[in-house]
């Protein structure tokens, strides 16, 4: 937040107790050699470990945080189970500004909560894009690793309203080349170096603050809508070369989505 970050991606478990807190791993093992899981221990039990300057916060504490400071989070959540409890926690405090990435599950079942949510759909592979999934979805951002960008993927998705961020450049050289591509939004461990390549490429700050965009509808993201032509064009690799569909992409489409109506049901 010092560094001028326009919102802040933290990632999100549940304690045993079904309290919220922000952590990445599993288990405890790199920060104090614990093996436990994160979700074998209660809040109290958590709160104990570290010390006033190391320790693990509840989300509510960031949310406050972030609320105080007007700079939203991005919340990373790893399940369904830790999703939903983070979404009703952020409703309940009124952290309206606050978006969601992390498990598709997690996704789903967020939208359906909080409609107006705020969802960056995370990709971590070069796949086709899943038009049932985004039509389910329903997210403002797409998320993929910053390798997999191309400027036929940033075509495609905005055609289709939805606007495109990338993880997690953190090289000058990276930073500069994913800018070129034209993506909307980054997420990197270097906001300082980001921030000084928008200043030098125009006042961004002013200018390009962001607010949230809308959630798509599911029309414009329909199998009716989405070519595929239009799929197999923004799935291009950087080599060159266009990937299969991963079997679990397959299986996923056809098990949990049926084809979407052609009607609109509903950071640096």
């Amino acid at each position: 937040m010092a560094q001028g970050a326009d919102a802040v991606e933290i990632d999100v478990r549940l304690a045993a107790d079904g309290t919220p807190v922000v952590i990445h791993d599993e288990t405890f093992e790199r920060l104090w050699s614990d093996p436990h899981p994160i979700g074998s221990l209660t809040w109290p039990e958590i709160a104990r470990l570290g010390g006033p300057a190391e320790r693990v916060p509840r989300l509510a504490e960031a949310l406050e945080l972030s609320i105080a400071t007007g700079v939203p989070l991005v919340i990373d959540q790893k399940s369904p189970a830790a999703g939903l409890a983070a979404a009703r926690l952020v409703d309940r405090m009124s952290a309206s500004r606050t978006a969601f990435c992390g498990s598709a599950d997690g996704l789903l079942e967020i939208r359906a909560l909080l409609p107006e949510a705020t969802i960056f759909c995370n990709v971590e592979r070069v796949e086709p894009l899943d038009p049932y999934l985004l039509a389910a979805m329903r997210p403002q951002y797409y998320n993929p690793y910053w390798l997999t960008v191309s400027p036929a993927m940033i075509r495609t998705l905005h055609s289709l309203g939805i606007a495109v961020c990338c993880w997690t450049p953190n090289d000058d050289g990276d930073l500069a080349l994913v800018l070129d591509l034209g993506v909307d939004a980054v997420m990197t461990d270097r906001v300082g170096a980001l921030g000084t390549l928008l200043d030098a490429r125009g006042p961004y700050r002013e200018s390009a603050k962001p607010a949230w965009p809308q959630a798509v509808s599911a029309a414009t993201v329909s199998a009716a809508t989405v070519s595929a032509a239009t799929v197999s064009a923004a799935t291009v690799a950087p080599d060159g070369t266009t990937p299969a569909p991963t079997a679990a992409a397959a299986a996923r489409r056809s098990a949990r989505h049926a084809p979407a109506p052609a009607r609109a049901d509903d950071h640096r």
